[in-house]
């Protein structure tokens, strides 16, 4: 039996991490996750592995989620508040295919709408990662 050289990489995950993102990056970057213990410290702490492709996919999906989720967290508030509706556009297909999958774990949810056409009239760009999102609220 031949022994193959495959290479695993380690990334320490920062706390404050939701799980439903960790459960997110598992399935879109193959990636595995597990807790380890530090024996000397006496601490326990969580991590991803997984090959170096793999676990560099996961850092930029880290940001990307984390950083989408604030921002509908925040609108879906807002909406909410001001008993609107918030269309959300975008160009970028990763921050399209991100946004389809955080809307699902946001408080509010039922004040944003994703559209597939950008919206008539005036909006809010705000930027996510260096990705335009545009922001139509509906009076």
């Amino acid at each position: 039996m031949e022994n193959e050289n495959i290479e695993i990489v380690e990334l320490p995950l920062p706390p404050g991490i939701p799980q439903s993102i960790i459960a997110r990056l598992l399935d879109i970057c193959n990636i595995e996750y597990e807790v380890k213990k530090d024996e000397i410290l006496d601490k326990e702490y969580p991590i991803l592995y997984g090959s170096p492709e793999n676990i560099e996919n996961a850092k930029k999906f880290i940001i990307l989620f984390t950083e989408t989720r604030l921002a509908l967290r925040d609108i879906a508030r807002l909406a909410r508040r001001f008993k609107t509706t918030a269309n959300l556009y975008t160009e970028d297909d990763e921050l399209k295919y991100v946004l389809g999958i955080v809307a699902n774990d946001v408080t509010n949810k039922d004040k944003i709408e994703i559209l597939d056409s950008k919206p008539e009239g005036e909006f809010e760009t705000i930027k996510i990662c260096d990705k335009d999102l545009h922001v139509h609220i509906i009076d």
